[in-house]
């Protein structure tokens, strides 16, 4: 391989194979290991699955790279990554100088906890945004291999195999009065960026004792990305944070095997801590149980395999049961920002249990890049937030979207941009942060939406007037 086509790799992000590698186009399908990136053949197979399945091929696209992402990106994509190919030193000269350095802050700007010898804050970062030629050529060399091979069902772990007997369910601290327990959410980090960096030090700082991850480590959730997107920026937290981490579709990319691997890897570091041993999970104290289910490995934004609804319908029925405030956690939404249509994973698979059995009180999801607090109401019986802003670098709300028929009631809607206006720095990214969720000894609980630069945006308490009774959602002043 030659120094500009590795340079090339380095640039965009994605892990250069060493000599040793098979190239993409004699990959065996029976090959365990992590496929190379896309090589001209290769390219030749992608352009070719978009000639021949077009509709299959876009839909697994749009999983990994955005949503919107349209055939003519795609193809111009494929395009300049086969010149970057053929010219890897010409194309590296260009995203050179497009990059033009560091774009420095203003004078005078600064927020608590900023320290730019720890944690620059490059105005020019532009990676991972969705018009981003960096981020279109690292999506097609790093992510496009996973269009073209599935993920092998063998890696899957289920709670009754050899060697767990724990049921994947685990005590979670119970609440003192006057001393909530806090847990961190967030998803959609694994990006690298100063922003989820600056996320991760805030972890570091407050000690939580739990941390939990609704998924998603960009682009194709491979060994690389893991390492220097995920583990580099959460393990300084793990001796005092208990950090789940849900499966998402970016992590299937690369078929969820680096992050089981993940998984196993954090549960060595800090046993004492770690407790988590699958791709779901319970955490069940005197008054409340989050329930953790994965919505990807067996179907993107799906819940259909009969052993895994099983679990989950046993697990909130036994919160009931117990009285407890049942708590979901998803990669994926049940519905999505000023659309009333529900998605196939709340209207086809677990209609019944949520709003027939009217079994979960607050859900939590991310893979929608919003942050949204809902209440419940009469066809929705649990309040649910989208907290899919936690990493992704995306594009600042429409200024029409609270005017759109809603799924439910709107609560709160994070509509700041990544720097206030105040600032004088001109951004169309979307805010970036994470939330703080409190359990109560009273039962009750609070939650609190807080930006990449420690800024609350919104806090609001939780209450339940009486068994079987939805939540309730108050504002509070912070």
């Amino acid at each position: 391989m030659s120094d500009d086509l590795k340079k090339l790799y380095e640039l965009i992000g994605v892990a250069a194979p060493d000599d040793s590698d098979v190239s993409f186009s004699t990959l065996e399908a029976s090959d365990t290991n992590e496929p190379p990136p896309l090589d001209a053949d290769g390219l030749d197979q992608l352009e070719q699955a978009l000639n021949e399945n077009r509709r299959a091929t876009m839909a697994r696209i749009r999983e990994g790279w955005h949503a919107d992402v349209t055939e003519q990106q795609v193809r111009e994509a494929i395009a300049h990554a086969r010149r970057a190919l053929a010219e890897p030193g010409v194309v590296v000269a260009e995203l050179e100088a497009k990059s033009f350095g560091i774009t420095p802050l203003p004078d005078g700007f600064t927020f608590e906890g900023m320290d730019l010898s720890e944690i620059p804050i490059d105005l020019g970062d532009h990676k991972f945004e969705n018009d981003d030629v960096v981020s279109a050529l690292g999506w097609v060399f790093g992510a496009g291999p996973f269009v073209l091979t599935r993920p092998d069902k063998k890696n899957f772990r289920f709670h009754h195999q050899a060697p767990f007997n724990s049921d994947f369910i685990y005590p979670l601290e119970d609440p003192q009065p006057g001393q909530p327990l806090e847990i961190a959410l967030f998803s959609d980090f694994g990006v690298g960026r100063y922003y989820s960096k600056y996320i991760a030090k805030q972890f570091r700082t407050r000690r939580f004792p739990y941390a939990i991850h609704c998924g998603d480590v960009y682009y194709a959730g491979r060994k690389k990305e893991f390492k220097e997107y995920f583990e580099d920026l959460l393990d300084p937290i793990l001796a005092d944070t208990s950090v789940f981490a849900l499966n998402s579709n970016h992590e299937m990319y690369s078929g969820g095997v680096p992050y089981f691997d993940y998984i196993t890897k954090r549960k060595e570091l800090q046993p004492a801590k770690q407790k988590q041993e699958g791709s779901y999970f319970c955490l069940r104290s005197q008054k409340f149980q989050i329930v953790g289910i994965d919505t990807a490995f067996f179907g993107h934004g799906r819940y259909k395999d009969e052993v895994l609804k099983e679990w989950m319908a046993a697990r909130l029925r036994e919160g009931r049961e117990l009285g407890l405030i049942n708590i979901l956690l998803s990669a994926d939404h049940p519905y999505d920002l000023g659309d009333r249509k529900l998605t196939k994973l709340l209207d086809k698979d677990l209609r019944s249990l949520v709003i027939g059995e009217k079994l979960v009180d607050l859900w939590f999801w991310g893979n929608t890049h919003y942050c949204a607090l809902y209440n419940a109401s009469d066809a929705l019986p649990f309040v649910g937030s989208c907290i899919g802003h936690g990493g992704y670098p995306y594009d600042k709300l429409k200024k029409d979207i609270e005017l759109k028929p809603q799924p439910a009631p709107l609560a709160f809607l994070e509509k700041e941009l990544r720097f206030p206006a105040s600032s004088g720095i001109n951004s169309d990214r979307g805010n970036n942060g994470y939330c703080v969720m409190s359990l109560n000894a009273d039962g009750s609980l609070g939650l609190k939406y807080i930006d990449w630069m420690s800024n609350p945006q919104f806090a609001a308490n939780l209450t339940r007037a009486a068994a079987g009774q939805p939540l309730t959602v108050t504002e509070l002043n912070f």
